[in-house]
């Protein structure tokens, strides 16, 4: 499997390094740690592959991209192929499983979970999704007003409570991923670079990454919250 490395990407933590593979078996899989190596060994993690893959060559770097020296939101040069029909495929159903789940974790949760935040969580500088509540809110946030207009594609308002935006954000999201071209692109000064492919691997991820700590945050506020 081949191994696309984001150098001090800092999505996890600040100057923490990614690592992604494109494979459609694991599509929109990531590792990330505070290195190169840990952020390998836990893409090779989470795609089964043990952790001598890297040393056996089960697991190759194919590229890697350095952001103290390309700036914020780089691309790979895998990212600038037009996006296949089986990899726009792979993300849809990634997104309508996921959420599903999140809809289920959100309906029943009640005010006192959707408050509970977890004091000792690290977040970066920016963040702001500190509770249960903001943390689902900002699953719809990323994507329909982040990954979307980064290509030019139709943004959409917030809806007025939680659970209807978490519906209608991730039906808009899946029709219009639907609809997109396949080799969009665009780069801007503030945002960076953004393709096709880099915006169906990141929808891939995103929901499912932040749906781990979702669960354990719901989980830890119940045990807390036990009325």
């Amino acid at each position: 499997m081949r191994a696309y490395v984001d150098q001090r990407a800092g999505m996890a933590e600040d100057g923490w390094s990614a690592a992604w593979t494109f494979d459609l078996e694991h599509w929109g899989t990531c590792g990330q740690g505070p290195d190169d190596d840990a952020a390998l060994a836990d893409l090779a993690a989470r795609c089964g592959l043990g952790a001598e893959a890297l040393d056996a060559g089960t697991l190759q770097v194919a590229e890697r991209v350095d952001r103290a020296k390309t700036g914020d939101e780089t691309v790979f040069d895998r990212d600038r192929a037009p996006a296949t029909e089986a990899e726009r495929e792979a993300t849809l159903a990634i997104l309508e499983v996921m959420r599903v789940r999140t809809l289920e974790l959100v309906r029943g949760a009640p005010p006192s979970v959707l408050a509970y935040r977890d004091p000792h969580r690290v977040l970066p500088v920016y963040a702001w999704w500190h509770t249960v509540g903001q943390l689902a809110l900002h699953i719809a946030d990323t994507e329909s007003r982040y990954y979307l207009p980064l290509l030019g594609l139709p943004a959409r308002e917030r809806a007025s409570d939680l659970v209807t935006e978490l519906e209608e954000s991730g039906a808009h999201v899946r029709r219009v991923v639907s609809r997109m071209a396949p080799d969009l692109a665009a780069t801007s000064d503030r945002d960076g670079s953004w393709t096709s492919v880099k915006v169906l691997r990141r929808l891939a991820w995103h929901e499912r990454g932040e749906l781990e700590v979702l669960a354990r945050l719901v989980e830890e506020a119940a045990v807390e919250n036990p009325g």
